[in-house]
């Protein structure tokens, strides 16, 4: 590792001056790809033998010989003239088709309907009946589109020479966009009432179909949302610059490998780790026979091979004593769910400052009060249980309602999933100040017949002891 990290640092260096010299380039451009090749001799060598080369030596002193690439003839080509549309007008088709794309999460199903609004919702059905949750995160009417276009039209800052694309770096290559702001959504309790809106950034990609490649949520209901879509193609100033990967060809000298040794051992460890990781996993058991199958020894038959789960509890013992919480949220929200204990709703600022809102508390009496009260929140019949609610109250005070906080948490049995560690958080706020936090997880599916008529769980401490690992028992 250390000579593979070395050789790298040094070259990318050297390549740097070299480059900022040629042309007259401040700063270092990271969209120009390099990758290191050992061809081993010049028979394989697919690059000019003329070229300018630099002598590397190794941590085990190998000398090696580098080409290096001729960065001049990948210099940025002299853009094309335009006259035709703003980035606005080429993309209006979306908005006029009535297009609309979609992104499904766990939880939440997304929708952008280019230029009309866009929308977070989620459906749940019980029996006939339809729970419908929605929020408007930006819009536009018929009176936004003609006069932004108007605008557009006028404003033809995109046909100036010096003008400056923003650009969105995506899988590490720095792409131009154009962005379209769409606010007046729903309004946000969170953010003293403001209404959500979204910064729909619209990017060039021939092979698009105007999906949604990203959408997260920046700061508190403010969201970003990239659009793939080739409509912008048309543009020379939004077609994405050409990056093509330049290699360093790299030629041993004075009898060394044809690959530095320590990236030789690092490659061959790397390859056992996989593979010991995989064995890891398994155990083979030999056992006996019993008498009665004594007679199946002159069977021409097949070995027969037992598959066991043997499911490791200890997440599970951990998260139910509340030694292990539970942390979800992916925008500027993040929560903490610590079982029988409480829900925390926080954000780390920059300077490592914490806000923190207390969701609610556990306390058994108030749950059960609650549990009487709402009869038809208690659990199945065991067999039938697909998931189990609890009632955690008293956390902060809310400004809206002048009420603590409260949730409802909803630990749910997620089945058909390839890894049993699988967990999915979601929040909702239904009401002001009135939480559901669900809980989905394949290790929900363990609990759900180890509690009583109110949902709750009495876990031993001895709980789950066993080693997660899949047991193989093979009759000789």
């Amino acid at each position: 590792m250390l000579v593979q990290i070395q050789t790298y640092t040094y070259l990318l260096f050297f390549l740097f001056v070299k480059y900022s010299i040629q042309s007259d380039i401040k700063g270092f451009d990271d969209t120009i790809l390099f990758d290191i090749n050992w061809p081993g001799s010049y028979a394989n060598l697919d690059s000019d033998v003329n070229a300018e080369t630099i002598t590397v030596t190794s941590s085990m002193q190998e000398k090696y010989k580098c080409i290096l690439p001729n960065i001049i003839e990948k210099e940025e080509k002299k853009e094309e003239s335009y006259s035709g549309p703003s980035p606005l007008e080429l993309i209006v088709p979306l908005f006029s088709q009535g297009t609309c794309s979609y992104r499904l999460e766990s939880y939440w199903t997304y929708e952008v309907c280019h230029g009309k609004y866009i929308r977070q919702y989620h459906e749940e059905r019980e029996g006939k009946k339809v729970k419908l949750q929605e929020y408007i995160l930006g819009k536009w009417d018929e009176a936004d589109l003609v006069n932004n276009l108007r605008k557009s039209k006028l404003n033809r800052d995109d046909l100036l020479p010096d003008k400056i694309i923003p650009t969105k770096k995506i899988d590490n290559v720095n792409l131009p966009y154009y962005e379209v702001l769409m606010d007046n959504g729903t309004a946000c309790d969170l953010n003293f009432n403001k209404p959500r809106l979204t910064k729909v950034i619209y990017v060039c990609y021939i092979h698009g179909k105007h999906e949604v490649y990203h959408l997260k949520e920046t700061s508190t209901c403010v969201y970003e949302i990239i659009i793939l879509t080739p409509l912008l193609c048309t543009h020379p100033k939004y077609k994405p610059k050409e990056t093509g990967e330049l290699k360093i060809n790299c030629l041993p000298l004075n009898g060394a490998l044809n690959q530095p040794y320590n990236l030789l051992k690092l490659k061959k460890d790397s390859a056992k780790l996989r593979r010991n990781s995989e064995l890891e996993r398994i155990k083979v058991e030999l056992i006996q026979f019993k008498p009665d199958d004594v007679d199946s020894l002159n069977s021409k038959t097949a070995p027969q091979f037992v598959s066991e789960r043997v499911v490791d509890t200890t997440p599970v013992r951990l998260f139910l004593q509340g030694k292990h919480c539970l942390y979800g949220g992916t925008g500027w929200w993040k929560f903490e769910f610590c079982y029988g204990k409480s829900i925390e709703q926080f954000h780390i600022e920059k300077d490592g400052s914490k806000i923190a809102i207390n969701l609610g508390k556990f306390n058994k009496q108030k749950h059960l009060d609650w549990i009487e009260r709402h009869p038809h929140k208690r659990p199945k019949p065991v067999g039938e249980r697909k998931q189990l609610t609890h009632f955690y109250s008293e956390g902060s005070l809310c400004d809206k309602t002048g009420e603590p906080r409260q949730t409802e948490v909803k630990l749910k049995c997620l089945e058909k999933t390839h890894n049993p560690a699988t967990v999915s958080l979601y929040l909702l706020e239904p009401r002001y100040c009135q939480y559901i936090l669900g809980v989905e997880s394949p290790l929900i599916c363990n609990i759900l017949d180890k509690a009583d008529e109110n949902g709750l769980v009495d876990i031993p401490l001895d709980y789950g002891e066993e080693t997660d690992i899949d047991t193989f028992t093979i009759k000789l």
